[in-house]
């Protein structure tokens, strides 16, 4: 008796078909949050039923999409070389960085809660390397001292996010919104005379 039953897509076409979905996902919500699935499968040129294999509704969509944002998210910390330079010009380049960052994947930002303890928690993991960048600031100096490392990590990525949020309605370009939350962050945790800032 013949087999009816489709023979299954090689592995390599599987993976393929996912990261341009979840490619085209994060293009298509960032621009408009309110997109459909078939506005997705539509920008990825692939097939609403290839979309529903994969993501099987809205919310694994996001949620794969929120994966996908927190691994680029390490990813692009570590492009910012955190060892080199004073700690405030590390810190110009993390915030410049997850501020792209954060307009790609601006749907999570839009659509998660902030109090769901899971994504603040893989947050933290991917910021913690954030948090040793303001630790050595703090041994040299140039960040203050009386605020706990974490705290800070935490006002910076909250600005991010605010930022993200605003997108719409702020009439600046990305390096001025970089720079707008580089010098409040700045403001409010350098210490007296640090060095390695033009600010």
């Amino acid at each position: 008796m013949p087999n009816s039953k489709q023979p299954a897509a090689p592995r390599i076409d599987v993976e393929r078909h996912q990261r341009a979905l979840l490619a085209a996902a994060a293009d298509v919500l960032a621009r408009d949050p309110d997109s459909s699935m078939a506005d997705v499968a539509q920008a990825a040129s692939l097939t609403r039923a290839t979309l529903y294999r994969h993501f099987s509704n809205r919310p694994t969509l996001l949620k794969a999409i929120q994966a996908e944002a927190l691994t680029r998210a390490s990813e692009t910390l570590h492009a910012c070389r955190l060892d080199d330079g004073s700690a405030l010009e590390v810190l110009q380049r993390v915030i410049s960085a997850l501020g792209k960052h954060g307009m790609r994947f601006r749907i999570i930002l839009m659509k998660a809660s902030d109090a769901s303890p899971r994504f603040l928690t893989q947050r933290d993991q991917v910021l913690a390397p954030v948090v040793e960048v303001v630790k050595r600031g703090q041994l040299e100096g140039d960040i203050r001292a009386d605020l706990p490392p974490e705290w800070i990590v935490t006002a910076m990525a909250s600005l991010l996010i605010a930022a993200v949020r605003a997108a719409p309605t702020m009439k600046h370009s990305d390096g001025d919104v970089s720079d707008l939350i580089f010098r409040t962050l700045v403001g409010g945790i350098a210490a007296e005379n640090p060095s390695g800032t033009n600010t």
